[in-house]
């Protein structure tokens, strides 16, 4: 696959980028992603954004983005007032290790769950 010249300048960026160059924006163009059965919604929202905005296409017939589920984001949280902002940071975290094993750059990595926004209820 080439890169013609309005997907240069839609990725020119991304292009600029020694991790992802030409040839990852051509794996990302043709990189497909679904969500997992069990993903928080809301952070898979944020993370379907982004992988959106890099290249990818959301396919039934994808490879998962590891997206934890609700109870894992408001755990995250700590306090239900932070569920939204615990959502589009996990979101993008997944996002970012998956844009990380399409390009081979290194594995993915699951989000930590030992970390919290607040201790607050």
């Amino acid at each position: 696959m080439s890169l013609d010249a309005a997907v240069r300048r839609r990725y020119a960026r991304q292009l600029l980028l020694g991790e992802i160059g030409e040839a990852g924006q051509e794996r990302l163009l043709d990189a497909r992603f679904r969500r997992g059965s069990a993903s928080d919604a809301n952070a898979f929202a944020v993370a379907a954004d982004y992988l959106r905005r890099a290249g990818c296409s959301e396919r039934e017939t994808g490879d998962e983005v590891q997206v934890p589920d609700e109870a894992a984001v408001e755990q995250f949280a700590g306090s239900l007032y932070l569920v939204d902002p615990a959502a589009a940071i996990i979101g993008a975290f997944c996002a970012v290790e998956h844009l990380k094993a399409t390009l081979g750059v290194a594995d993915a990595q699951a989000f930590p769950t030992d970390l919290q926004l607040s201790t607050e209820e």
